[in-house]
């Protein structure tokens, strides 16, 4: 990238400056959250077991498409391969918040590229994603949305701007290959980027098909239909088993979707996007900010249809977070630019200070979700009532300022102590399929089917009117494969023993509920409570054994 001769400037280094203490503030964020998702760990299972010699599985021989992050998984199978028993999680965050660098050092260099020179304006996209409470909560979760979110963003930039000219424009559709490849809908951002390049195309006068279209369709074959044809060999399934799992179709979804989007909006501030808007009403807003346009219209579009996403932070907008503070910071420029034109030049001057009181309350939004928790914790409390607990913990109670956090740790417990003390051949019957399954060895049966072929394929379910991502399950079927030890209760380490009352009060899902109302378990099933700890909130695990 080129900016413009300010470069070298007494300004322009304190610009820079700026831009540095943006990267600081990021990765300090990011680890002050330290946010902890527990389906990071379904990933570090298949890494696990593919680098011990099993295959990409959640379970050896059982040969099931769970996850939907294969460069990922690589990416730390390569680590994991010179050090196998290296932990993947530290990992994971470590690599998630050098992508978030990246990112926000490219959004804000292709500003002052776009720009021409290094402004102060240009810093304004990075400042939000540093301070944006989802982009950096899922820097440091364990999964692979950093990752994916920098090789679309990437990819669609020099797309626009390729290196060399549109004669040498092949990383673009490599990086949007390995989009696929890190996550399905990197192949939606490349279709709408192909759906672009075709109409700019035929404008131009060059016609549908021609060298350019040809290099950029075999470009992105070359690395992506290999792949395709491995895993369709390899797990004998069009698409992923999680799709299968979380995705139905109905109107029921679609409303659960834009509600998803809604709850973004309000609490991030809807307002804040609504800054975008002089940009978007622009006539001549030029090819780049064009495409991100389409791309966030599309891919929200998608997340609508799939019902989006039941984890926290909004894991779903953040691969188009980029996308839109980018739109935003263009659309806050385009209308004090505006603004300046129709003021006389001393009344300008004032424009100033409104402006920068809008970016901060901007920013407070922006961040408010990690942000005012922080230093808040007690404000923010809320109470959860199957562990019993509130968070964020004050320390007196417990440390937890996430509940996901916490509820990976809970688990992480319940898979050592079954690791330790059950036999090598048992087969553990869990709903969360995380933690439990990454930290012991133990054949895991997947409750909610992400890992299980027969629940994902489940058909009597309303799809859309319970938790994304948690509506499937079949007691009955669990039941048929007699599980050694069924782990009710969300897998229940709790500061108490639980009795089969306070059990019944605690299930989760569709699976923990049929099982439950099934006397067969009851008959064949006991309850049983483990101590582990005279302290702390993980004293006893509570589970169900298979009688003797």
């Amino acid at each position: 990238m080129q900016v413009g001769p300010l470069a070298g400037s007494r300004r322009a280094l304190a610009i820079y400056a700026l831009g540095f203490v943006t990267l600081v503030a990021y990765v300090w964020h990011a680890l002050a959250v330290n946010f902890v998702i527990d389906d990071s760990f379904i990933t570090f299972r298949y890494v696990k077991n593919f680098v011990h010699g099993h295959g990409l599985v959640y379970n050896p021989g059982e040969r099931v498409e769970g996850y939907t992050n294969f460069l990922w998984a690589m990416l730390l199978g390569a680590f994991n391969w010179f050090n196998p028993g290296l932990d993947l999680l530290p990992v994971a965050q470590v690599l998630g918040i050098l992508f978030g660098v990246a990112i926000i050092v490219f959004v804000i260099l292709s500003s002052w590229s776009a720009h021409r020179e290094v402004g102060l304006s240009g810093l304004i996209g990075g400042a939000f994603l540093a301070l944006n409470s989802a982009f950096v909560a899922w820097s440091t979760s364990g999964l692979e949305t950093i990752l994916f979110t920098f090789l679309v963003f990437a990819a669609s930039y020099l797309y626009v701007h390729p290196p060399g000219g549109d004669k040498k424009a092949l990383l673009a559709p490599v990086l949007f290959a390995l989009a696929a490849l890190a996550r399905p809908e990197g192949l939606l951002f490349f279709a709408v980027t192909t759906l672009h390049l075709a109409v700019t195309e035929v404008r131009s006068g060059r016609g549908l098909i021609n060298r350019r279209s040809a290099w950029w369709l075999l470009a992105f074959a070359i690395i992506y239909v290999p792949y395709f044809a491995w895993r369709l060999n390899y797990y004998g399934q069009l698409l992923p088993n999680t799709f299968y799992a979380k995705v139905g179709s109905g109107i029921q979804q679609d409303i659960r979707g834009a509600r998803y989007l809604l709850n973004y909006g309000r609490g991030y501030g809807l307002f804040v996007f609504l800054l975008a808007l002089p940009i978007l009403l622009r006539k001549n807003r030029g090819k780049w900010l064009n495409l991100l346009i389409l791309q966030v219209v599309c891919y929200l579009a998608y997340v609508v249809y799939v019902g989006g996403d039941g984890l926290g932070f909004y894991r779903f907008v953040v691969p188009v977070t980029p996308h839109i503070y980018l739109l935003v910071q263009e659309g806050i420029v385009e209308g004090y630019r505006w603004a300046r034109q129709r003021v006389p030049a001393a009344a300008g001057r004032g424009l100033v200070l409104p402006v920068v009181l809008l970016l901060v309350v901007s920013f407070v939004f922006t961040g408010r979700q990690t942000l005012l928790v922080l230093p808040f914790r007690a404000s923010y409390r809320w109470y959860e009532p199957q562990s019993e607990l509130s968070f964020p913990g004050l320390g007196s109670d417990h440390p937890y300022l996430w509940f996901d956090n916490y509820f990976v740790d809970r688990l992480s417990i319940a898979a050592k102590w079954l690791e330790a003390n059950a036999p090598p051949d048992a087969v553990v019957a869990a709903t969360p399929a995380g933690a439990v399954g990454y930290y012991m060895d133990l054949k895991v049966i997947d409750m909610l089917g992400l890992n299980d072929l027969h629940i994902a394929h489940v058909k009597d379910v309303a799809m859309g009117t319970g938790r994304a991502g948690h509506e499937k399950g079949d007691g009955k079927y669990v039941l048929s494969r007699s599980p050694d030890y069924i782990l009710m209760g969300n897998v229940a380490v709790l500061p108490k023993p639980l009795t089969e009352a306070e059990m019944a009060q605690k299930l989760v899902r569709k699976s923990e509920n049929e099982i439950w109302a099934d006397p067969d378990f009851h008959n064949r099933y006991e309850l049983v409570s483990v101590k582990l700890s005279d302290q702390g909130v993980f004293r006893y695990f509570t589970f169900y054994r298979l009688k003797q």
